[in-house]
């Protein structure tokens, strides 16, 4: 019996032992968990120009073999660093399909998870590291960001050089800055505004010097150079572009500005993240207070955090260089971040981690190990809540952006997009030519639509693209008929394709009336469009442009508004003036006084081609001082450039005036009723009979 009653103190007072299976258990189910955000659902992605970027540029590597240096712009406006679309030339060579992209950037974010894990253990401790895993692999804006194909691998080289750091400072091997060095100049390769951390690391040499004091660091040193070397020669290269940015940064010398200190606390908590719901972003309301509570509570901890970390510092207690590199490489990216940039976003808080989810884990780990079990057990409660909240905001944001519009946010997914491309390379092969006109756009190189559409059918069909500046307008073919791809419409473009067209399928978005939709273009040759513009011209300027005429329709009465509709034809028999490629219409009375103007062109110079029509429409409002008379439209062609105006030519070539003077259109008196000399109502509309056209007036200057 005494036997018994000392095994069961023994028992009793013997401290339990956490089995070794419970912590691999516990990695297992956080990298489960990383893993599974990160890579579930990849066509409920953001596809824009930023995530087209890379998929295109390692498109072109592997395909072509090219070996580009730079990617883009970046938003500091210095040229881009490609490394990330090397990272995914794998990925492109394995399939076309841009979704095995994200998965391939989730999955670097997962490994991202994963060295947070294996570092802090290393240096820190095991529950530390489980903490700080957790919070990193639910964590919203963590896991949006790591879907993305232009910025996922930034933490990734972060950790990796801070546990470099650690090796270097903490345990006191050499060795590792042969390591540290190297990682950073891939860090700037990965994306440019990693530069940021450079008082970081400056701070982590200086401070520790005597550590770094060995010839490994001036190898380390040289090693990064050499990866840096192709990007500074590109920098070298443009010196003056470099330069003028540069000095734009700071020209108004230091700025104060506190966003990054509630970003990151946003970043942290999650909050904000159903922004990206756009304008159905009060679908996920419940979700975002529930972020925005946790935001108190995570405010809290990074403060204890905080607090513990500078103690053990000022007190110099056993392991304090862990915390000091920590603090280094928070405060440190935060700072050109509060003094020299004028504007930032919430993706550069990214620099931060994972030192931000450690700094977070470090008041969790002395909460949950407090020795008050009612505060442990609290502690416990609260983190799995926190867990639970903000992996469930990611999915219910990942159902949110799949079934709702996301207009002013996401925009449309990925899905969306890879569904475009289906039928659009259906619908050109069951009609046999690869062409297709793409209407309801802005056509400029720098809009995401257009990157998107580039990167997903141009490969393998023509598009041509009509929406320079955002101006819509229509391309009717001469002959034959064309498919259009149309991604959005206003009232005009509308009409002009029920007018040219018709529509042959339509692909459904939520909460979008217009969707996408698909219509065939009929061919119409210029004799038929000619007798539509009702004041003809059939005037050809140098630059291989004709103007075949205008139809005016509205309310013209001062104060009322003219629908003007031009109609235009490339002869593709350039003379001059290749340069200009806008359009003007000046409203002219008496005295060639300017009373209404209109300028901009919906066709790109580089998009003209032969054998279409270019109907454009646009509106000319009347001033209400404006006297009754007859009025003169005097339409032309410019380069916005030099503002140097194409002049017309004959038919031997000749040139002759800068412009076409179409009329006359009569404005009638405010109040005046009945019908006009050349006109005729039907209702509030007003069409201009065609005058007889005198070629004089377009060889006579205005």
């Amino acid at each position: 019996m005494a036997a018994l009653d000392q095994a069961a103190v023994g028992a009793v007072v013997r401290p339990w032992r956490r089995p070794a299976w419970l912590a691999w258990a516990a990695l297992a189910a956080i990298m489960v968990a990383a893993v599974a955000l990160r890579v579930m659902v990849p066509g409920v992605a953001e596809f824009k120009s930023d995530e087209v970027q890379p998929l295109a540029l390692a498109d072109a590597i592997w395909r072509e073999h090219r070996l580009p240096l730079t990617r883009g712009v970046s938003s500091t406006g210095l040229p881009g660093t490609p490394l990330v679309a090397y990272l995914l030339v794998p990925a492109q060579a394995a399939s076309a399909d841009p979704r095995l992209g994200v998965v391939t950037m989730g999955l670097l974010g997962s490994l991202a998870v994963l060295t947070t894990y294996l570092g802090v253990r290393r240096f820190a401790s095991e529950r530390l590291a489980l903490i700080a895993a957790a919070l990193y692999a639910v964590n919203p804006w963590a896991v949006l960001f790591s879907r993305k194909t232009w910025s996922d691998v930034l933490p990734l080289f972060t950790a990796l050089a801070l546990w470099a750091a650690c090796e270097v400072i903490v345990h006191r091997r050499p060795r590792w800055a042969l390591v540290f060095f190297p990682l950073l100049a891939l860090q700037v390769q990965a994306h440019v505004i990693a530069v940021v951390l450079l008082p970081a690391v400056v701070l982590t040499v200086l401070l520790f010097w005597p550590r770094w004091r060995n010839r490994y660091t001036l190898w380390g040193v040289a090693l990064g150079a050499l990866i840096l070397l192709p990007y500074i020669w590109v920098l070298l290269h443009q010196w003056a572009a470099t330069k003028a940015v540069v000095k734009q940064s700071v020209a108004h010398g230091p700025i104060v500005d506190l966003r990054v200190l509630a970003y990151g606390l946003w970043f942290a908590s999650g909050q904000t993240v159903t922004a990206l719901m756009g304008r159905s972003v009060g679908v996920l309301q419940g979700w975002e207070q529930a972020l925005r509570g946790t935001s108190v509570l995570v405010g809290l901890l990074v403060a204890l955090g905080l607090g513990r970390s500078v103690r053990a510092i000022v007190l110099r207690r056993g392991g304090w260089e862990r915390q000091a590199l920590l603090l280094l490489w928070l405060a440190g990216p935060a700072v050109p971040l509060v003094f020299v940039r004028g504007a930032m976003d919430i993706h550069y808080l990214q620099l931060m981690l994972p030192a931000l989810f450690v700094l977070v884990g470090i008041a969790w780990a002395l909460l949950l190990g407090s020795r008050l079990q009612a505060v442990s057990v609290a502690a416990l409660a609260a983190f799995a809540l926190l867990l639970t909240i903000q992996g469930s905001a990611v999915l219910a944001l990942y159902d949110g952006l799949a079934r709702y519009p996301t207009d002013g946010g996401f925009g449309r997914p990925l899905n969306t997009w890879l569904e475009v491309r289906r039928r659009v390379q259906a619908r050109v092969a069951s009609e046999g030519g690869p062409e297709v006109v793409v209407l309801g756009i802005d056509d400029a190189s720098w809009s995401s639509e257009r990157a998107v559409v580039d990167y997903l059918l141009g490969r393998n069909v023509r598009l041509r693209y009509v929406g320079q500046g955002g101006r819509l307008g229509l391309l009717v073919p001469e002959q034959g008929d064309v498919p259009a791809l149309v991604l959005g419409v206003d009232g005009q473009l509308a009409q002009a394709l029920c007018r040219y067209g018709e529509e042959v399928e339509h692909l459904p978005i939520p909460g979008n009336e217009w969707g996408v939709r698909f219509y065939r273009l009929h061919g119409r040759n210029r004799a038929d469009l000619a007798h539509e513009a009702l004041l003809r011209s059939g005037a050809t300027f140098e630059n291989g442009m004709r103007l075949l005429g205008v139809r005016v329709e509205g309310d013209g009465r001062p104060g009322g508004r003219l629908v003007v509709t031009s109609f235009w034809a490339f002869t593709g028999d350039v003379k001059g003036a290749n340069d200009a490629d806008m359009a003007f219409h000046h409203l002219l009375g008496p005295g060639d006084r300017r009373w209404a103007q209109y300028d901009g062109f919906a066709w790109s110079r580089n998009e003209w081609r032969p054998g279409y029509t270019l109907v454009q429409w646009f509106d000319l409002g009347l001033p209400k001082e404006m006297p009754a008379g007859d009025y003169w439209l005097y339409t032309g062609m410019y380069s916005w450039r030099d503002m140097k105006r194409a002049r017309v030519v004959d038919e031997t070539g000749r040139p002759g005036a800068d412009g076409v003077r179409l009329g006359p259109i009569r404005v009638h008196a405010a109040g005046e009723r009945g019908r006009a000399p050349g006109t005729f109502r039907s209702g509030q509309a007003l069409w201009v009979l065609p005058p007889v056209f005198d070629a004089t007036h377009w060889l006579a200057p205005a």
